[in-house]
């Protein structure tokens, strides 16, 4: 079976630009700036941020700019991404299912990584692209008891599946991708549990879907 939200597409509705911008502060206080407190740097990417935001743009039928460079550090627009990943960490829920997930599912009392995906995360997908919406969606991309590794996973936006016997995949608008539309995330349902690959070859441990909640996206209006 497949199926797709509307018309969407990666090369229409997704941001030209890709998620790589200069090193500088996301937020200052006054002369403050947070990255010497380690954290905030915009050269660490804003991948939850431009996840909802082009959620926000197709639910209210803006295109987005044509613009292959990210907004510059400071202006609107940039403001813009940086509240929408703020908000995408849902009061620090997203980065603590991120860690739940990566470091504490390999113990033996908890189900992997790979059979929570399936089982949980996987219908819920197919729930919101059935009903005709996009779907944000954390990807688990790697195992690790240290936190400093949940920089390392990634944010991106389902809008398509297809599911066959053994297999399942997910079609994606992927921030670190853009002008594509052909980026998937594969599900494989292999006799030792399930497999999961990412077709840009990144790897890929399981994803969950994360909460989305509708923000006009007055700053990419004009």
């Amino acid at each position: 079976m497949t199926n797709t939200v509307l018309d969407f597409r990666p090369t229409r509705h997704g941001f030209h630009f890709a998620n790589r911008f200069p090193a500088g502060p996301t937020v200052m206080f006054g002369a403050f700036d947070v990255r010497w407190l380690g954290v905030g740097d915009a050269a660490a990417g804003l991948c939850g941020g431009m996840a909802l935001t082009v959620r926000d743009l197709f639910e209210a039928r803006v295109d987005p700019p044509p613009d292959a460079e990210p907004p510059a550090n400071g202006t609107p627009r940039f403001k813009a991404l940086v509240r929408r990943q703020v908000q995408s960490l849902d009061w620090l829920r997203v980065p603590l299912r991120f860690y739940d997930l990566a470091a504490f599912r390999p113990l033996p009392a908890r189900r992997p990584v790979g059979d929570v995906t399936l089982a949980d995360e996987w219908p819920k997908v197919r729930t919101a692209i059935d009903a005709g919406h996009l779907a944000v969606i954390g990807l688990i991309r790697t195992e690790s008891v240290n936190p400093s590794k949940l920089t390392a996973n990634h944010q991106v936006v389902a809008y398509g599946y297809r599911a066959e016997p053994g297999s399942v995949v997910l079609r994606v608008y992927d921030p670190n991708w853009p002008d594509r539309d052909d980026i998937e995330a594969r599900l494989y349902l292999d006799p030792g549990g399930p497999r999961l690959e990412s077709s840009s070859g990144e790897p890929l441990k399981g994803f969950f879907v994360a909460p989305y909640q509708f923000v006009d996206p007055r700053a990419w209006r004009s």
